[in-house]
C-alpha cells in the first residue's frame, strides 16, 4: 500500500495521470480513448503543501484526482476544503466543487467524472478557479466546446 502511494505521489509531482491497479489508467484505449480514473490517494502531509502551491503553474497535476483527493491534499496543505456536489440547474449534476478556504489563489476545483455534453462517460475534466488568473479547465483531447470556454484550456492527452 505505501509503494502504492508513493507512486501516486510522484506521478502527480510529474503531472501525469493516477494509475488504476490495473495499469491502464492514462494509456490510450479503443478508437484513442483515454482511461483516466479518478482516485482519492491519501494525502502527504509533507508533499501536499508543494502539490497545492503548485497546482496553479502545472494544473496537469490533477489529473486522476477524485474531488475528495484534491480536499484533503489542500487541507493536510493548511488550506481547509470540504467536497461539495454541484446543484447547478441545466447542468448534468455530477460535478462535485472543493471549496477552499485561504489560499492566496485557489477558491474552487470543479471535478466531472465525464458524461454529459462535453465528455463521453468514464472522460474526466477538472475546472481550476483562481482569484489571479480566472478559470483553467484541465480537459481530454474529446472534450466537446472546448473553444466556447472562458479561460485557460489545457489538454491532458496531448
Amino acid at each position: 500500500m505505501a509503494a502504492q502511494e508513493n507512486a501516486v505521489s510522484a506521478r502527480l509531482e510529474t503531472g501525469e495521470a493516477d494509475k488504476s491497479p490495473s495499469g491502464n489508467a492514462g494509456r490510450a484505449g479503443p478508437a484513442g480513448e483515454h482511461d483516466v480514473t479518478l482516485e482519492s490517494a491519501q494525502p502527504d502531509a509533507g508533499r501536499s503543501p508543494e502539490f497545492v502551491d503548485g497546482l496553479v503553474s502545472n494544473p496537469k497535476s490533477v489529473v486522476g484526482q477524485s474531488a475528495q483527493g484534491l480536499a484533503d491534499q489542500f487541507t493536510a496543505a493548511g488550506y481547509p476544503a470540504h467536497v461539495e456536489q454541484s446543484t447547478k440547474k441545466g447542468t448534468s449534476q455530477r460535478a462535485q466543487q472543493v471549496r477552499v478556504e485561504g489560499h492566496p489563489e485557489i477558491t474552487n476545483i470543479q471535478v466531472h467524472p465525464g458524461g454529459g455534453r462535453h465528455t463521453p462517460e468514464g472522460s474526466p475534466y477538472w475546472k481550476i478557479s483562481t482569484n489571479t488568473q480566472g478559470k483553467t479547465w484541465v480537459v481530454p483531447r474529446d472534450f466537446r466546446g472546448a473553444d466556447e470556454l472562458g479561460g485557460n484550456v489545457v489538454r491532458y492527452d496531448e
